[in-house]
């Protein structure tokens, strides 16, 4: 029902408007034409006046040439050509303003006015009087002397404004005149028209709005009450009370819209639970998987953080003995020949650079084999007494250096023979890891013990130091690859952080284990713990 209303308030408008677009579309085509007449008016007369000024230069052109007095051809020529083309522009402009007269006159129901086809006429004519006054200027010469110059350009004067035997000189000023008084008519008619497609225009804008308003007025009696009723349940639904209800009685589409607002009501009365459950399980979710990736950003920062410090420890790693390389081949190639024994030297020197950049590049790729599950073993029977005592030997020689001794403590005299499944270079290469970390962070003129004993089938080797110590929070971090204390950096600026790893990755490949505790500034004491799998045997 309201749809109805509604549909031939619409229609009432559209025809209104439409109603206004045809006596505007109207209006401005009348107006349009007169414009359009008042510029082909002043073209028209433009045209004409130029034809004129054309022919007049030419009677200039004639009288020079008939006195002999240089007259040029080439001014002659181009003067006949201007003529030529405003003639054939007065021609077109003559056309479209028949054309227009004659769309004028069917609209308003009007006679076309006779200067029209006049200057019809007189464009057609012109042609044929371009013709012969190239014709005879062609010919023309200079006069003999003594001849009579008065009956010669009489001649002349006829070939220029007859044609047809109509004098062309008035009829171009009649038609020059006629445009003239055409102009202010057009300008005239034009401002009437405009005048009167205001008119219409601002009327039917009126009556437009007029009608507007009263479909407005009645249009919005009808829609408060029903509209009041729906804003009323939607600001109900918007505090929550979901319980409301919109009340009906209009028989329209109003009450339509009511019956579905009011199932829409109950139904998400009966989600609400749910979606209060939901939301409740999504926020616990939400909260668990922000703290998963909170630690997870944590892990990646210190990933980030030991990656860097792995670049900057692996540069000074392999930068040095490679410089060190370098360094002793250039100083044995520069100058002259040398003996010898001092080429040995420098070459011997260059195989221990060497050496030292190998074991580095073998410890990367350890740890990269230990992290893909690579790692190969060839185990064997190995003596764990002779094991100790070769890396005790290795590690006091490094010690050396700085003053450090390394002492292997035996458990007592009498002791069993204890032998490992083990292969026996991957555990020494893991007891002389450890022990050189014991070495290299312990103060001068200190002393690095290692001692070993038995318990329920498993040994246990303990190698203790009186170094630097290492932080508490830094201890859950030792066998992490590229990892380097505080300490340890301050002590020792060289090292890549990877060697406790290896030794760990060894260790666990012999189904062992490896543990570290330290105290700051005191000692750090390292446990390695491997099973014994012939177990202990006397001595012969």
């Amino acid at each position: 029902m309201f749809r109805l209303r509604l549909s031939l308030a619409f229609a009432v408008l559209v025809a209104l408007v439409c109603m206004q677009a045809g006596f505007v579309y109207w209006g401005s085509n009348r107006v349009n034409d007169y414009a359009q007449h008042s510029r082909l008016a002043s073209d028209i007369l433009a045209e004409l006046l130029e034809l004129s000024a054309s022919k007049q230069r030419l009677r200039v052109w004639a009288s020079q040439q008939l006195m002999d007095a240089n007259a040029s051809s080439d001014v002659r020529d181009s003067q006949l050509a201007r003529m030529q083309a405003s003639t054939e522009t007065l021609r077109q402009l003559a056309r479209r303003d028949r054309s227009l007269w004659e769309s004028i006159a069917h609209r308003e129901g009007v006679p076309i006015p006779p200067e029209v086809d006049q200057l019809v006429a007189v464009s057609d004519l012109l042609n044929d009087n371009i013709a012969a006054v190239r014709a005879r200027l062609l010919k023309l010469v200079p006069l003999e002397r003594g001849a009579e110059f008065a009956s010669v350009w009489q001649e002349l004067n006829g070939v220029f404004d007859k044609a047809r035997g109509r004098d062309l000189r008035e009829l171009i000023n009649g038609a020059i005149e006629r445009q003239r008084n055409a102009m202010p008519v057009a300008r005239a008619a034009t401002e009437r028209g405009l005048d009167q497609l205001r008119l219409q225009t601002i009327g039917l804008a009126v009556l437009t709005l007029a009608a507007a308003v009263v479909l407005a007025l009645y249009l919005n009696r009808r829609l408060q009450r029903p509209l009041d009723r729906l804003l009323e349940g939607t600001q109900a639904l918007r505090a929550g009370a979901l319980g409301h209800r919109i009340a009906l009685g209009s028989r329209d589409e109003f009450d339509r819209v009511a019956e579905h607002f009011n199932a829409m009501a109950a139904e998400l009365q009966r989600h609400r639970l749910d979606a209060d459950a939901a939301r409740r399980r999504l926020e616990d979710a939400v909260l668990e998987r922000t703290s998963e990736l909170s630690a997870a950003h944590e892990t990646l920062q210190q990933v980030d953080l030991r990656r860097r410090q792995l670049l900057a420890d692996l540069s000074h790693e392999l930068r040095t003995p490679a410089t060190a390389i370098r360094g002793e081949a250039e100083i044995a190639l520069r100058g002259a020949d040398r003996p010898p024994a001092e080429y040995r030297e420098t070459l011997t020197r260059i195989v221990g650079g060497v050496k030292q950049l190998a074991g580095v590049i073998d410890d990367l790729l350890l740890v990269a084999k230990a992290e893909a599950d690579q790692l190969a073993m060839r185990f064997g029977a190995v003596d764990l007494s002779e094991l100790l005592g070769e890396a005790a030997e290795m590690a006091d020689t490094l010690g050396a250096r700085q003053n450090v001794r390394v002492r292997l403590e035996s458990p007592g005299v009498g002791l069993p023979t204890v032998m490992l499944e083990a292969d026996a270079d991957r555990l020494r290469q893991a007891l002389v890891i450890v022990l050189d970390n014991a070495v290299r962070y312990s103060r001068n003129d200190t002393t690095v013990r290692m001692s070993w004993h038995l318990q329920d089938h498993r040994v246990q080797v303990i190698v203790a130091d009186e170094g630097i110590g290492i932080d508490a929070d830094e201890l859950p971090k030792v066998f992490e690859r590229f990892v380097r204390g505080r300490r340890a950096r301050v002590h020792r600026a060289d090292g890549t952080g990877i060697g406790l790893s290896i030794a760990q990755a060894i260790v666990r490949a012999h189904n062992g284990r490896i543990d570290i505790d330290s105290i700051p500034l005191q000692g750090t004491t390292v446990r390695i713990e491997l099973p014994c799998s012939h177990g202990p045997t006397l001595a012969s």
